[in-house]
């Protein structure tokens, strides 16, 4: 049976939020069959669409009857995309002869015009597995296109990213998300509160696969008990405002069973403190929000200045940097606590 994520992935462009200019470009070489590329790399952080973006344009590329750059899903090659795109994850895949092995397997017919190969997380290919690249996808009288998926793009070979067209795309924001859950649920017929679903949005790390297995869970059960933990929670943003070291430390110790983990918990922080940057630059926009919670935003928005916003993201980030790879917070919690209500 497949999951919520398998079940809901996105079939045409206008399903795709948040990455908008890449979705333009991408469709456009559909829609003329021109600037097509023998490779493509898609780089950005976990769960913000790079699979979804590679499957959709091959499939659309594939196509025998596209409409406006969008796939058909009902000829022979939208139909067999399991078999005319071979999926490979590089993690597990990653030496010169796995290289070798997916290189010779691509000479087989397809059902379509092209066979596409995707290599996910890419970076953790070995540097011989690369250099038997080199050729391969530079090539282009084997109709083969290549895909090359990755959170790390720095670590992809400057000699291979040169024989590609990159895209970085964007990191999702809760307002992406929530439109596509907005769809979602309305496919599901969830009986979800619009408040519940902004939660989940605000509460899925900016990650839409982790915000649709929320989803899933909610499902079985009709609630968010349990499942993630209700923001009140302005503590952090009054312990900034009054500068209240004791209230900061005390909020950031409180992090545990209420987040996944300590990363998520500074997203949240992160978030907070953005929109109230975003609201005094007069760049918030989003009307779909809480109007309890859009109230409590105008409110710090307007009682902080924006040295103390902006000093205090600076600090979020420093944390974030400091804390990877790191089990005992404490004391960078303390520090970080001290330094958000110094004086400067």
């Amino acid at each position: 049976m497949n999951d919520l994520n398998t079940q809901f992935r996105p079939s045409i462009w206008d399903d795709i939020h948040g990455q908008n200019s890449v979705v333009e470009r991408l469709r456009k070489q559909v829609e003329l069959k021109k600037g097509l590329s023998n490779a493509y790399v898609f780089s950005g952080r976990s769960g913000v669409g790079k699979t979804t973006l590679a499957r959709l344009f091959f499939k659309a590329l594939n196509c025998e009857n596209p409409t406006n750059g969008n796939p058909c899903n009902e000829c022979a090659p939208c139909k067999n995309m399991t078999f005319d795109m071979m999926e490979i994850n590089a993690s597990d895949t990653r030496g010169i002869d796995d290289m070798r092995d997916i290189i010779r397997d691509i000479k087989y017919s397809s059902t379509g015009q092209y066979r596409g190969i995707l290599l996910d997380e890419t970076h953790m290919l070995s540097k011989p597995a690369w250099n038997c690249l080199l050729k391969p996808i530079e090539e282009s009288g084997q109709k083969a296109i290549w895909f090359l998926c990755t959170t790390e793009l720095s670590k992809i070979p400057k000699t291979i990213q040169t024989r590609c067209q990159v895209y970085k795309l964007n990191p999702l924001t809760p307002e992406d998300i929530h439109k596509r859950l907005v769809k979602v649920v309305d496919e599901m017929k969830l009986p979800i509160t619009s408040e519940e679903l902004q939660l989940v949005a605000r509460n899925s790390d900016n990650n839409l696969r982790q915000a649709i297995h929320i989803l899933e869970q909610y499902s079985t059960t009709n609630s968010l008990e349990n499942i993630i933990t209700k923001e009140a929670s302005f503590e952090f943003l009054d312990g900034v405002k009054t500068k209240s070291t004791l209230a900061i430390w005390k909020y950031m110790t409180s992090w545990e069973g209420k987040y996944p983990d300590f990363d998520s918990f500074l997203n949240s922080l992160k978030n907070d403190i953005t929109i109230c940057l975003k609201m005094k630059a007069g760049l918030y926009v989003y009307e779909e929000t809480d109007k309890k919670r859009l109230d409590k935003y105008k409110e710090y928005a307007t009682i902080l200045d924006i040295e103390t916003l902006k000093h205090s993201l600076r600090t979020l980030l420093e944390v974030q940097e400091k804390t990877s790879g790191v089990w005992d917070y404490g004391s960078i919690m303390l520090l970080s606590s001290l330094k958000l209500t110094e004086k400067r």
